[in-house]
């Protein structure tokens, strides 16, 4: 019994050499009951670069030998990937078979050519390199519980928390399908409990991206809970003319229309009918993009523009997308030429397409109105701080400044600053709690260089932040303000204290226009509802319109609808100043005093107050029209007359006219004119008198009356 450790050791050190010689990233693991992770400190290291021979030799044969592997996935490993199929209730073996006949009918052998090994708890790992870089660790396919209470329910070995939905039914969320990518790992075979029954692990199969999305797309056509449907669930607006409810022209497509005709025609093919169609995309030769079930096209290929990867669309988004080029203004109107909706609504923008999750309207808004003393006795006090001075819990705020100027990593700052219950920027005074980024501009890399930059530049450990700020980027799979309902719906009540959404601009629907204040009214209200729900704050993100800042008012900063700075709380604006690396930084609050402008100076990473400059000192960036630096005020020179003129300028020395005008030109109010005059006219009243002067020529110059000339 005692050499049977040794042994299973052995084979596993022999495994971790074997696969780092094919190339893939071997590190030990811990398997303690339901703990499992990485035995070592840090792997962040070798998310990058392959273990050495030594250090798989003092992790595996060492004192005390690791009894568990794992293995990197990603672009170290050669774009590893593993689908996982938990199998919690015997869920992973009924989904994997499900899987399994999916792949095998969309592209006959495919799943015979990789590796498959078996789980401690019954489920299944699938692993393959593919020929393209993988995506970051995905959820394909979930299956919803319904439970009594809101009562913590454990499935399989992890806890969830159960919400309510919309019809008032608690239920929870379990992932049966998601993959290990792009920054992720997995424990494997011969660690205990794992073991291979397909394949080698040393050498997993190479495939190409199409097969990959034959793979990811069987598993996500198995999702119970499906995502948000882009152009469904628009409200009919009440027709003047008939007392009714008219119809939209999206709106009675997406009823009457067909998806299929429009599909076929951009070159889409079906690759198999019945009640949940397979469609494949142009210029895919095998395997299938997408799935048509009830009237919804749900994508999961990630290489089928103008489509997204994980949305479903109804028929009229199909339509406006791929015949008018997401212009759904554009698409309503051509529609209606065709004799959908009603006459009275066949003019102006159907909104259809990115009001996939405004609830429907019941009856007309009832009145409630409370009279002034039950109010003031119902809120008695302002909401509670979050950053003195500038926003209060639920509000929300945007940053706005030029493109490149440092304002993310202002946020960043501020993120930091709230996290651990410092000042900001030494200055205002904020309430501590954990604060989520979603960022749909940076990768993670870029996240993960930042975030530690500042934190030191501010002097903050690292092991402060580490559990306080959270981030979860969204590049490559961006989503808009209205198809993240189910994000914030699924975050917990007071889990933050504040939610930075950078860039801003990404997080505009298809179609929407930042200049129309409707759509920008309709944007903030959806915020004020997440914000309200979440009891947090909302901080945005946002640029500035182009060419200079300087003449406008805090809230014209900004580009877009005045909507956007009338429907924030806090409308927080960067200006350049006159000194090069120097911003001002000002802003328009709404439950504050107003604050005073202040200017920050650059010194990478952060921003600092400089109290040595003028705020008002704002650079002026139009074309054309340098502004000059301002001058200080000189006292102002007394006008010169005869008798000053003589006292200052005339001696017993003679000095002639052409060097009493050396000798004045940067005296102020003192032309040469002048002072040719002023000579004249002393001469005159007798106080100098003209002397020849030694030389050929005769020249002549000035001396007092009494003075003689020097021989």
């Amino acid at each position: 019994m005692t050499n049977a450790p040794h042994h299973r050791n052995g084979t596993i050190a022999l495994h971790a050499t074997a696969c780092v010689a094919a190339g893939l990233c071997a590190l030990p693991a811990l398997r303690r009951g339901d703990e499992k992770r990485v035995a070592l400190q840090s792997w962040k290291p070798y998310q990058t670069r392959l273990p050495s021979g030594e250090e798989l030799g003092s992790w595996f044969e060492g004192e005390a030998p690791a009894g568990a592997m794992c293995l990197v996935c990603g672009a170290v490993s050669g774009n590893l990937e593993m689908i996982d199929f938990d199998n919690w209730e015997g869920g992973g073996r009924e989904a994997f078979a499900a899987w399994r006949e999916a792949v095998e009918a969309s592209c006959p052998g495919l799943v015979e050519r990789l590796v498959v090994e078996t789980t401690p708890a019954g489920g299944r790992h699938v692993v393959y390199r593919c020929e393209t870089p993988v995506s970051g660790n995905t959820k394909l396919a979930q299956r919803r519980i319904e439970v009594d209470s809101d009562e913590p329910v454990v499935v399989g070995s992890k806890e969830y928390k159960p919400r309510r939905d919309q019809a008032g039914v608690w239920a929870v969320a379990v992932t049966i399908i998601e993959t290990r990518g792009e920054g992720g790992l997995f424990l494997c075979d011969p660690s205990p409990g794992y073991e291979l029954v397909q394949g080698d692990l040393c050498e997993p199969p190479l495939i190409s991206a199409d097969e990959r999305d034959v793979l990811l797309g069987c598993a996500w056509a198995l999702d119970e809970i499906p995502a948000e449907v882009v152009g469904e669930g628009v409200v009919s607006v009440p027709s003047v003319s008939d007392g009714g409810s008219a119809v939209r022209p999206g709106d009675d497509f997406n009823e009457r229309g067909d998806a299929r005709e429009v599909l076929l025609q951009h070159g889409w093919t079906l690759v198999r009918s019945g009640e949940n169609e397979h469609w494949r995309r142009p210029g895919k030769s095998v395997g299938m993009s997408a799935t048509l079930k009830d009237r919804v096209f749900y994508v999961f290929s990630t290489n089928a523009a103008p489509f997204e990867a994980h949305k479903g669309y109804s028929p009229f988004a199909v339509y406006a997308l791929l015949e008018h080029h997401g212009d759904f203004a554009a698409a309503a109107s051509a529609l209606a030429a065709e004799g959908y909706g009603s006459r009275e609504h066949t003019t102006g923008v159907d909104l259809s397409a990115f009001m996939t999750d405004t609830p429907p309207v019941t009856g007309p808004l009832e009145p409630c109105p409370v009279p002034v003393g039950e109010l003031v006795a119902a809120y008695p006090q302002l909401r509670e701080p979050v950053i003195h001075g500038l926003l209060r819990a639920g509000e929300t705020m945007n940053v706005i400044a030029s493109p490149k100027t440092g304002k993310s990593w202002l946020t960043l700052d501020l993120a930091i600053a709230v996290a651990t219950g410092r000042p900001w920027l030494g200055r205002y005074q904020t309430e501590a709690g954990p604060v989520l980024i979603i960022d749909n501009e940076l990768h993670r890399e870029t996240s993960a260089h930042r975030l530690p930059k500042v934190a030191q530049a501010r002097g903050v450990a690292m092991r402060e932040i580490a559990e306080r700020i959270f981030v979860d980027n969204l590049r490559g799979r961006l989503q808009d303000i209205f198809t993240l309902a189910p994000y914030f719906e699924a975050l917990e009540p007071g889990r933050y204290k504040v939610i930075v959404l950078d860039a801003f601009y990404r997080f505009m629907p298809a179609g929407g226009d930042e200049n129309d204040n409707g759509t920008m009214a309709n944007i903030y209200n959806r915020i004020d509802a997440f914000a309200d729900r979440l009891g947090c704050c909302f901080v945005l993100i946002h640029h500035s319109t182009k060419g200079s800042q300087s003449s406008k008012s805090v809230t014209d900063v900004g580009a877009g609808a005045g909507a956007q700075s009338r429907a924030t709380d806090t409308h927080l604006v960067l200006r350049p100043h006159e000194e090069s690396g120097v911003v001002v930084l000002d802003a328009a609050v709404r439950s504050w005093p107003p604050i005073d402008p202040t200017c920050l100076r650059w010194s990478f990473p952060v921003w600092s107050v400089d109290e040595s400059l003028d705020p008002s000192a704002l650079k002026n960036e139009r074309p054309g029209k340098r502004k000059e630096p301002k001058q200080p005020e000189r006292a102002e020179e007394p006008d010169w007359t005869v008798e000053r003129f003589v006292e200052s300028f005339i001696s017993s020395e003679p000095v002639t006219v052409t060097q009493l005008r050396q000798q004045a030109v940067s005296v102020p109010r003192l032309s040469w004119r002048r002072v040719g005059e002023l000579a004249s006219e002393a001469e005159r009243q007798g106080l100098i008198r003209r002397v020849a002067l030694p030389g050929r020529g005769g020249p002549q110059g000035f001396v007092l009356l009494t003075g003689e000339v020097a021989k």
